[in-house]
């Protein structure tokens, strides 16, 4: 039975998922003497880890493994949050972004393609964005009580949530040894070969070049939340202690959404669906920028929703014109030409909300994002 098959994911995305960190990190980074600048410059190490390993980590799993892929992700992802306990300087913590972007660069691509070929190995793979949306679900259930908790374990001790979130991954490690990974050839292809075959793909299939171009206006200004949203809402009076209750919120809209957005792919056309995004991004930041708390908390699940659509739209969209032995490359690809236009983005986003008023910011973002992103999808239309 499919359930059967997928019961080792369910278990590893509900333990990964298990993220007691999620509601204090930045706090935690200020009480080591980071500042909002210093945050986004740190987080820059994930993307730079990401442009050097994103491809290389694909081509290693269309080779090797994406089971063994993603074991290694989880293994640098417990070495990230190591350094981060015992850091007190950017240097520090610059080293922790690393692993992190490490162990991104390794679930990247990894992750779908197994998703996506374990489905078609017991022809099911027309429900690949309903289990992506599942186990989505399936890790709000699990992040769900951990999240909660962390603020308050963090009044405790400030490194007990790390340590929570260390032995979570460690479970999620221990269930991901007994997936069985379907058999898929590799091709022949010397490294080389695969390395530039997977490239072209990139670069020269239409639906994957529309896709790039949608998402970089949709999703570049999206740091300048994340990275200061918790200084945010307690500016706004929201308790500190009740960010923990807010990201429980977070994770139960991540939850609902996974079961029920994919559905929306049996309703509305690709194109449709994206134009509904791009409306909802835009109008997301024009609330984000208000002075309500009550708006501020409420777009900022849409925000999360937002993104989630678009996850399980892309996987709908991209899977068909991608071989199974490239598909980890490709994903992996495509996310390296993300990271380096990205690279610098989390240093940028930082430094713009330290110096402009959110207000004035967050309206720019949304006619930004209103422009090119409907600029976009017309002239890319008949892909959608």
């Amino acid at each position: 039975m499919l359930w059967k098959t997928l019961l080792p994911l369910y278990l590893t995305e509900f333990f990964m998922r298990s993220m007691f960190v999620l509601p204090i990190w930045i706090l935690f980074f200020q009480s080591r003497g980071l500042t909002l600048v210093d945050i986004g410059f740190v987080s820059t190490g994930t993307y730079i880890a990401s442009v050097l390993l994103e491809y290389p980590s694909g081509i290693f799993a269309d080779r090797y493994g994406r089971k063994n892929s993603l074991l290694i992700a989880i293994a640098f992802s417990v070495l990230s949050f190591l350094v981060e306990i015992y850091s007190f300087s950017v240097t520090g913590f610059f080293v922790s972004a690393l692993l992190n972007g490490a162990s991104w660069a390794f679930t990247s691509g990894a992750r779908e393609a197994l998703i996506f070929d374990l489905l078609k190995s017991v022809k099911s793979h027309k429900l690949n964005s309903v289990i992506l949306g599942r186990l989505d679900a399936v890790g709000a259930i699990g992040s769900v009580v951990s999240v909660a908790l962390g603020s308050v374990f963090y009044k405790t001790s400030a490194v007990l949530p790390y340590w929570l979130t260390i032995i979570s991954a460690v479970l999620g490690f221990l269930s991901l040894l007994f997936l069985k990974e379907p058999k898929y050839s590799s091709g022949r292809a010397g490294l080389f070969s695969h390395f530039k075959e997977g490239v072209l793909l990139v670069f020269s299939t239409p639906v994957i070049k529309s896709l790039l171009l949608l998402y970089v206006p949709l999703f570049f200004f999206e740091e300048a939340w994340y990275n200061a949203s918790q200084p945010i809402l307690v500016g706004l009076s929201l308790p500190v202690v009740m960010l923990g209750l807010y990201s429980s919120f977070k994770i139960l809209f991540s939850a609902i959404g996974g079961l029920f957005l994919p559905l929306l792919l049996k309703r509305f056309s690709h194109f449709s669906l994206f134009a509904f995004i791009v409306i909802l991004e835009a109008s997301s930041w024009l609330f984000l920028g208000s002075d309500s708390l009550f708006f501020v908390i409420i777009f900022s699940y849409v925000l999360l929703l937002i993104h989630q659509l678009w996850v399980y739209v892309d996987g709908d969209a991209i899977h068909k014109h991608i071989p199974s032995r490239l598909r980890a490359s490709v994903l992996s690809g495509r996310q390296t030409v993300l990271s380096i236009l990205f690279v610098f983005n989390p240093w940028l986003m930082g430094w713009l909300v330290n110096t402009f008023p959110r207000s004035s910011l967050f309206g720019i973002f949304a006619g930004i994002v209103l422009v090119l992103g409907a600029f976009v999808l017309f002239i890319r239309r008949r892909l959608f």
